[in-house]
């Protein structure tokens, strides 16, 4: 915000203030995350868009056709199933509530993904086909009704992530959908977690 400050001979203070856009920058500018910015975006360039979004098509079909002979398993799609998809799916299993069937991924395979609504309550609730008055959006197995409203599971994908990755969250849904949570999980603060009181 200043231009200039310099020392009087009476030991007070002169300021001379910048009268353009620069007066209300907050301190220096964000030199290291510009330059962040500015690397990933050479790394991107150097490996090819086009090469980046055949990985994540490649992993995003690799999905979808591991999941294919799991009836339970409902991909949600606002332009249809032969819609182009880059690194993301969207879906929901049969039986499972979404909290329910994340917290069993991550606490018995290591495998993290996110559900809900997400941050688009109104377009994955018509996706989901459900009410949308609906209220709640987690919810264990025994939680209160109001708690077990439809949700989304999402998972995704980047170009960096290896085919074991993929293979792994492949064999997981198909074993919690065949076999079911091995542990017990309770609702805690509208969130399903696993039960370790027992």
């Amino acid at each position: 915000a200043s231009r200039k400050v310099t020392r009087r001979a009476d030991g007070g203070v002169d300021v001379e203030w910048h009268d353009s856009a620069a007066r209300h920058e907050a301190g220096s500018p964000n030199v290291i995350g510009a330059h962040a910015v500015a690397s990933a975006c050479k790394a991107l360039t150097e490996a090819g868009f086009d090469t980046l979004v055949a990985r994540e098509q490649y992993l995003v079909r690799t999905v979808r056709d591991g999941l294919a002979d799991v009836p339970e398993v409902r991909f949600l799609s606002l332009f249809g199933d032969d819609a182009p998809r880059v690194g993301v799916l969207s879906f929901v299993v049969e039986g499972w509530n979404s909290s329910h069937f994340a917290a069993a991924l991550s606490a018995e395979y290591g495998i993290g993904v996110r559900d809900g609504l997400f941050c688009a309550h109104p377009l994955v609730r018509t996706l989901l086909g459900s009410d949308p008055q609906t209220q709640g959006e987690c919810g264990s197995p025994e939680a209160a009704p109001g708690e077990k409203s439809l949700n989304a599971i999402r998972v995704s994908f980047g170009a960096g992530t290896p085919d074991e990755h993929v293979e792994r969250f492949v064999t997981a849904v198909k074993e919690l959908v065949r076999d079911g949570a091995q542990w017990n999980y309770r609702t805690q603060d509208g969130r399903c977690v696993p039960d370790t009181s027992a």
